[in-house]
């Protein structure tokens, strides 16, 4: 693919199966554009397999300011209203290349990837093969322009277990080094209604609504919890938890596991 497509359009949006190559493309866009010394923002939707971040987060690289959403699942399909949530969040103005996940299926596939591109309003979409009727019609109808190119080459195909040991990996780096805090219960809020916490839940750190860090449960006890989080962090009064747990022996959990794994 010739650079100059990367050159004559600021806002790109790249959509495809897992491991088709998006990641690849992702990353040759930003480095195109820093050559070029572009000023631009680069916002990473993949929450299981996180460029970067961390797995369960949304992530927007700012020239050398990085922002985050706490999404809280490894899949969009786990809670979609959350999902744009983070998008809308995330979404900045100006020069934007922008990663998307796996999660190519029809209808509801095809839908969040519909809302995120209102919300992005891209003028370039990337497209590697969905190989479905339906896609090929809404996207001839696109008002902007569709560029299709086939898999990257060397692009290495991973199963549940290797996407599952790619996150472990993220988290034993991220947490080599921990302090702990006790936090009480009237302080943690869960993501979705109904939740209670669990040893191995991941929470995140925020203020004044924007996350800071990752922590997670180590321990609940009557009246709240001891949570663990990177050493040298300062812990901040607001603190929300999802049902993810960075400490399950890799068994299917209520929103995870299974087919979903295949959709991160």
């Amino acid at each position: 693919m010739e650079e100059r497509i990367f050159l004559t359009h600021r806002r790109v949006l790249i959509i495809g199966p897992v491991d088709s190559g998006k990641s690849y493309l992702f990353k040759r866009i930003m480095d195109t554009w820093r050559r070029r010394g572009y000023r631009f923002s680069a916002l990473d939707l993949d929450v299981g397999q996180s460029t970067l971040g961390l797995p369960t987060t949304m992530n927007c690289l700012c020239g050398k300011v990085h922002h985050f959403f706490f999404y809280g699942f490894t899949s969009p399909r786990a809670y979609p209203l959350r999902f744009l949530a983070g998008v809308s969040r995330l979404t900045r103005g100006g020069r934007l290349v922008v990663d998307t996940t796996g999660y190519v299926e029809v209808p509801h596939g095809l839908e969040l990837k519909a809302n995120i591109m209102e919300i992005i309003r891209p003028d370039l979409v990337i497209t590697f093969p969905l190989n479905d009727p339906v896609w090929d019609s809404y996207l001839r109808y696109l008002p902007c322009k569709v560029l299709f190119v086939e898999r990257a080459p060397g692009v290495k195909k991973r199963g549940p277990l290797q996407r599952e040991r790619y996150r472990e990996g993220k988290f034993q780096e991220y947490f080599r080094e921990t302090e702990q805090v006790s936090i009480p219960l009237e302080r943690l809020l869960p993501i979705r209604p109904g939740y209670s916490p669990s040893p191995g839940n991941l929470v995140s750190f925020r203020r004044a609504g924007e996350d800071q860090f990752l922590g997670w449960i180590e321990e609940v006890k009557e009246n709240g919890v001891v949570v663990k989080y990177p050493a040298g962090k300062t812990p901040t009064e607001e603190v929300v938890f999802s049902y993810y747990n960075i400490k399950r022996q890799r068994q299917p959990s209520l929103f995870e596991g299974g087919k979903n794994e295949g959709m991160d």
